[in-house]
């Protein structure tokens, strides 16, 4: 018969953050243990709330099946003496297994022949595996913040308060903190105050949920939270603006949620929409209005852990607090627009950057002196006054009142006070993008020259860290270099900026040379692979196979935009006959020159007076005509002929292996040979490694 596993955790209040990674960690645990354990089940669900955290799980089979174990004895040849009678090391063995030496097996490895015993397992209930497992799957759970808050020191998020545990509708023994596992539940911190109810399974239990002013599903409740925040917004004259963000983040602030309409005073519109947003996003968690044309109404909606009896006092509550908010930051916009940027400059020197990397100021002067650098590579000396007034006044904007109200708002500031002040529309743009992209969803910046401080500035963050030893390992990455990387690439691919990576990580070395505590040799040499795995994911998600990408990345990674265009290129004639073939001939050489111990890079000289086959001269003859060809192709980035050629050399190749012994017993003529193909070897690898395409 199959079983039903109910955990419900009730806690004091979660913040939101915490959840969906807490209910992660739970759902693997609990799938490791019970894989752990040869329990087989039909569905696991998760289900979070601010007071709960809830496993399902349906079709559990109730008792393990029964196995047999094979248990490993002495060898055959020490188990049996000359005679073939049992030694005393077969009889040891036997009375340890409890059976006599007659029921016991030979066992069959890659030693040799044993003595074996087949032992029967009978199988266990899943409610006394559970009953054991089921308490350390609490324990040692990941998280930015635990408490401790009983004697016992044990550690969770929240402090725990109730704890339902029903296996097939009978309690299962469990306990955390100090707390036993019942059959009850609690209902809704307020609207249900003080309601315990007994439930005896899992449909019963959301019933009995739901009637007691709980929605447990995340799902659901986000779905009914978007379905009101539509509806409140049409009932008010406008538009929901999106924000996917902080749905997600109220979905878990609640757990009977309802929708509030609310308004602020049409004066405050004066400040920037950016500005406004974010007041009621960060502080309050209100949804904005905006009208057909996008612009803001004086409006917002909120969603509230209520009923509407209650709305009309909630209601009230949220504009006041939300008018107070609304004052500061017009108070601050003001106030921060009596000093001009550049007057706020000189206060970066107040501002450290990282303990051992210099104040913010360093970090601009760096920034600028990188920016001129990418500008020059790109033939854009046109963008280098707009770029380094850019560049300076960047960071300036960390001075304001503003900003430190609303961290997420730097960049941003910075760029509606620049526009604000009269600075050209360039420089504006590119100091309020120069944080973009915050993640892969998120857009990179509008502008070359936003894009160029951007990536200065990221590269100036990544490469300093890296000069001091600050490697992200693991999950461990505090000053986010994996995420600026990843930008990085990104606005390079996005905007097309055919750059050297290597020329400009040396630039922003020398920049820091005051303050790095390695060489560039070695700080390169960890950034170039952390670089290279950044490429690869995005590679990946744009739809390039594994091995196109390990075969384009690990010959030369150093410029994106070439990297990308190599990649297209070698990924359409992956199709072609001719250079799959050639693939698997590349493999072959490839290997042989590596058994035959010589590095890929060592120079390799070809005589043409040791020739003693015409397949010899034909392919050296090949190599050779289209040597120039190749390196022409190269410069002008037309990979898709530089493939081409590579895939047509495919007759030659094939009549050289069919005909020529590379391995000859001669050392001159196996040198000479050797040569040849490692002429071919190198010229293919200043594009692409194709030993790495997959041929099937």
């Amino acid at each position: 018969m199959d079983l039903e596993l109910i955990v419900e955790v009730g806690c004091e209040e979660i913040p939101a953050r915490f959840i969906e990674p807490l209910l992660q960690q739970l759902s693997h645990r609990l799938r490791d243990r019970l894989s752990e354990n040869a329990l087989s089940y039909g569905k696991l669900e998760t289900f979070g709330s601010p007071r709960r955290l809830v496993l399902h799980l349906g079709g559990l089979t109730a008792v393990q099946s029964d196995r047999t174990e094979v248990i490993t004895g002495p060898p055959v040849t020490t188990a049996f003496d000359s005679e073939n009678q049992p030694t005393r090391a077969a009889e040891g063995f036997a009375r340890k297994m409890g059976v006599s030496v007659s029921q016991l097996i030979r066992v069959e490895n890659d030693k040799g022949e044993y003595l074996g015993y087949e032992k029967h397992i009978s199988g266990k209930s899943a409610r006394e595996i559970l009953s054991k497992s089921l308490n350390g799957l609490y324990s040692g759970l990941e998280l930015p913040k635990n408490m401790r808050w009983e004697e016992s020191g044990f550690l969770f998020v929240r402090p725990i308060r109730w704890i339902l545990c029903l296996l097939g509708g009978q309690v299962l023994d469990l306990e955390l903190a100090g707390v036993k596992a019942a059959n009850r539940t609690h209902g809704h911190r307020i609207l249900a105050k003080d309601i315990e109810v007994e439930v005896s399974g899992y449909e019963e239990y959301r019933s009995l949920l739901l009637k007691n002013r709980v929605v447990i599903d995340p799902a659901e409740r986000r779905a009914i939270i978007e379905g009101l925040l539509i509806e409140s917004a049409v009932a008010a004259g406008g538009n929901l603006a999106p924000d996917p963000e902080l749905l997600g983040t109220v979905t878990y602030l609640n757990e009977h949620p309802s929708v509030v309409c609310g308004q602020f005073d049409s004066s405050y519109l004066r400040i920037p929409r950016e500005v406004l947003v974010t007041v009621m996003r960060e502080h309050q968690k209100y949804f904005s209005l905006q009208d057909s044309a996008g612009r803001l109404l004086p409006r917002f909606v909120a969603v509230v852990d209520s009923e509407p009896g209650f709305h009309r006092k909630i209601i009230s509550g949220h504009e006041r607090v939300l008018r107070a908010r609304l004052a500061d930051a017009a108070f601050f916009w003001e106030q921060d627009r009596k000093v001009a940027l550049k007057d706020r400059c000189a206060r970066l020197k107040h501002v450290i950057f990282q303990a051992k990397l210099g104040t913010v100021l360093d970090k601009s002067r760096r920034v600028d002196i990188l920016c001129q650098t990418l500008a020059r590579q790109l033939k854009r000396k046109d963008l280098g006054p707009g770029l380094a007034e850019a560049a300076r006044l960047s960071k300036a904007d960390l001075t304001t009142d503003m900003v430190k109200e609303f961290p997420n708002l730097q960049g941003i500031m910075g760029g509606l006070y620049a526009r604000a002040e009269g600075l050209s529309e360039e420089v504006a743009q590119a100091i309020y993008d120069h944080y973009r992209p915050n993640s892969m969803e998120d857009e990179s910046p509008r502008t070359i020259q936003g894009g160029i401080l951007s990536i200065a500035d990221k590269l100036d963050s990544v490469i300093a860290a890296f000069s001091i030893g600050i490697v992200p390992s693991g999950s461990k990455d505090l000053l986010a270099l994996r995420r600026q990387t990843m930008g990085i690439v990104k606005i390079l691919l996005e905007l097309g900026l055919s750059v050297s990576i290597r020329k400009a990580a040396h630039r922003a070395f020398l920049s820091l040379k005051k303050w790095s505590e390695r060489p560039f040799d070695e700080t390169y040499a960890d950034f170039e692979a952390f670089f290279k795995e950044r490429l690869k994911f995005i590679f990946r998600e744009q739809g390039f196979q594994y091995d196109e990408i390990n075969a384009i990345v690990e010959v030369g990674s150093e410029n994106p935009v070439e990297c990308l265009q190599r990649l297209k290129a070698m990924a359409a004639m992956r199709g072609s006959e001719d250079f799959i073939a050639l693939a698997g001939s590349f493999k072959r050489i490839k290997n042989i020159i590596v058994k035959a111990g010589i590095a890929l890079n060592d120079p390799f000289v070809v005589n043409a007076g040791l020739f003693q086959q015409e397949e010899e001269a034909l392919l050296y003859g090949a190599v050779e005509k289209i040597r120039s060809r190749m390196a022409r192709y190269q410069r002008a980035h037309q990979y898709t002929e530089v493939f081409q050629s590579m895939a047509g050399l495919r007759p030659q190749v094939d009549r050289f292996f069919d005909k020529v012994l590379v391995m000859a017993p001669e050392p001159d003529l196996q040198r000479n040979r050797v040569g040849i193909i490692g002429l071919l070897l190198q010229m293919f690898l200043e594009v692409a490694d194709i030993s790495e395409i997959v041929v099937n």
